[in-house]
């Protein structure tokens, strides 16, 4: 089994060279909204994508066209989430590694428990649910305050691996949504 570090190396180098995204992030939103009518949410939390991030730019427009309320998170200093409402068209760089934020009112992560949904980057996901974040443990923290969401991971297809290492601080998720379907791990 690789090392977590090996795994994102890796992940971040094949997005780099990700050639069509935009059809293939259209492909992975498709099937989010899909399987989000299933669901019924009324207020989903999600992310705002960093370019090499599965949604891309089409995520957040079709969540808002979908006429969710959407929650975006926030990045304090200390490894913190906040959250805040997402309005298109109205998102800021951020104070930390300059990620797209919402500027509305900020929210503690204690909101995720009112969340129906919750949507995660991955840089990928293994069989069991194991979620590979990019190591800074900011969502991982804001999950305990919502253990009985739904947590689904956007990756792509060649981000499902078999078994991933883990941590015990490790939140893992329900299910992944990749360009070529839904992947449940564990039931809702």
């Amino acid at each position: 089994m690789e090392s977590k570090s090996a795994v994102r190396a890796a992940t971040r180098a094949a997005r780099e060279a990700l050639e069509q995204k935009m059809l293939i992030d259209a492909s992975l939103v498709t099937h989010l909204l899909s399987h989000l009518r299933t669901l019924s949410p009324r207020r989903v939390a999600a992310y705002s994508p960093m370019p090499t991030e599965p949604g891309g730019a089409v995520l957040l427009p079709a969540l808002a066209e979908e006429g969710f309320e959407v929650l975006l998170p926030v990045t304090l200093a200390g490894g913190e989430l906040h959250w805040a409402v997402y309005t298109p068209g109205e998102l800021t760089p951020g104070e930390f590694y300059d990620i797209a934020e919402p500027a509305g009112p900020r929210l503690p992560s204690s909101v995720l428990s009112t969340c129906d949904v919750i949507i995660l980057p991955a840089l990928g996901v293994d069989r069991t649910g194991v979620r590979l974040g990019q190591g800074a443990g900011y969502y991982d923290r804001a999950l305990l305050y919502a253990p009985n969401q739904p947590r689904i991971a956007l990756v792509y297809d060649d981000e499902v691996h078999e078994s991933l290492p883990s941590d015990p601080h490790d939140q893992p998720v329900h299910t992944a949504v990749t360009p070529s379907g839904v992947l449940a791990f564990r039931p809702y």
